[in-house]
């Protein structure tokens, strides 16, 4: 019994050695990811390594300086020993690539591994136009959740209302992902492409083939002004009505017959008198953004409903129709239909791929277009 009972004391022992060297691996082991403002000072420091232990790394040899760079959204893994003392750093780059610093005998080595090529599986949806671009997809299969992507993705370069002709063919590539890796429009006059791809910073977008955003760039203001004459406040004494009332819009006082300009690409989704607004224009501008332009003089004469315009394009007049004091425009800026302060308001901007990621987009591009 006494045997048997010291057999259980040792496996006991034994195990819970094991455990506690597990827990001491686990222990001294740090994994970091690089944010805004990191660096390795920072991680040696975190871990209880010295600076000056850094700098000798550093120093080691000329590959290891590639340290001093990090990149948002990388990997940092610094190993040590038992005793605290460093053993090995490895760093992972965001194409999976892991460079290795260890420490033998008071002696820096470093190694590299490449990442291996991997071809994404990937698989393709055709969705052709019989009713609607939603019906239609559906049908074909895809999840509502894609049918919102298709459109917010596109949306800055077509009408789903009234662009879309019986026979126009969407081809929906997937990779497994949430979103889309690849959308292709095509009809009998028009294609547009555009590829799901994530920076090294970590930002997910969609850009055309060139890498740049489908989305345009906002004017800072929809014409030549004056003053303005109103901005927007929640509560404004309004000068025909006498009472205080929201003015969720900027007024630019300006010459009667001033140009009035598009503040970015979009779709004409009204052009008619409203009210006490006068003469209108409201401009779509992809899924979330909506300009409103009022108490105008006249329009282009070419300027009609589902009319696609752009940044720049001159839209109508100033003027001082509806319930008004005086020649200006009254400029409105909705997202998602909520009214937003056109000057304060953070707008879009056309973004573009870095030179130094524009090959590894365009390795996926072509990956995309050829699995068609």
């Amino acid at each position: 019994m006494f045997r048997f009972f010291s057999t259980v004391l040792m496996l006991a022992a034994l195990l819970a050695g094991t455990n506690a060297a597990l827990a001491a691996s686990q222990n001294n082991e740090y994994h970091f990811t690089v944010k805004p403002g990191d660096s390795l000072s920072k991680y040696f420091y975190k871990t209880g390594l010295s600076s000056r232990l850094l700098a000798n790394l550093l120093s080691a040899s000329r590959q290891n300086q590639r340290l001093n760079y990090l990149k948002i959204g990388e990997k940092i893994i610094i190993k040590l020993h038992a005793n605290k003392h460093f053993k090995s750093l490895s760093h992972l780059s965001r194409n999976q690539a892991i460079f290795n610093v260890s420490l033998v005998d008071n002696r820096f080595f470093n190694s590299s591994k490449k990442p291996q090529k991997r071809t994404r599986a990937l698989s393709t949806t055709q969705v052709t136009i019989n009713r609607s671009f939603g019906y239609d997809a559906q049908k074909a299969g895809l999840s509502l959740s894609t049918v919102s992507a298709v459109v917010e993705a596109l949306s800055w370069d077509l009408n789903f209302n009234s662009d879309l002709r019986k026979g126009d063919r969407f081809f929906i590539v997937s990779d497994g992902s949430k979103k889309p890796a690849g959308i292709i429009y095509k009809s009998a006059n028009k294609r547009i492409e555009a590829f799901s791809y994530q920076t090294v910073r970590g930002r997910n977008n969609y850009y055309d083939r060139r890498g740049y955003t489908l989305n345009a760039s906002f004017l800072k203001a929809p014409l030549k002004y004056k003053r303005i004459s109103s901005k927007f406040q929640l509560k404004r004494f309004h000068p025909i009505l006498k009472t205080y009332r929201p003015h969720r819009a900027v007024d630019y006082a300006a010459d009667y017959g001033t140009p009035v300009h598009s503040t970015a690409d979009g779709i004409v989704k009204f052009k008619n008198y409203k009210g006490a607004l006068g003469k209108v224009v409201i401009l779509q501008h992809g899924a979330n953004y909506t300009t409103v332009y009022a108490h105008l003089s006249n329009y282009v004469r070419s300027l009609h409903k589902g009319k696609a315009v752009k940044k720049g394009q001159i839209i109508g007049y100033v003027g001082s129709t509806g319930r008004s004091t005086g020649n200006h425009l009254h400029y409105e800026l909705r997202y998602k239909g909520e009214r937003k302060n056109p000057l304060t308001h953070k707008l879009p901007k056309q973004q573009k791929i870095s030179a130094g990621e524009l090959a590894r987009f365009r390795a996926q591009v072509d990956e995309i277009l050829d699995s068609l």
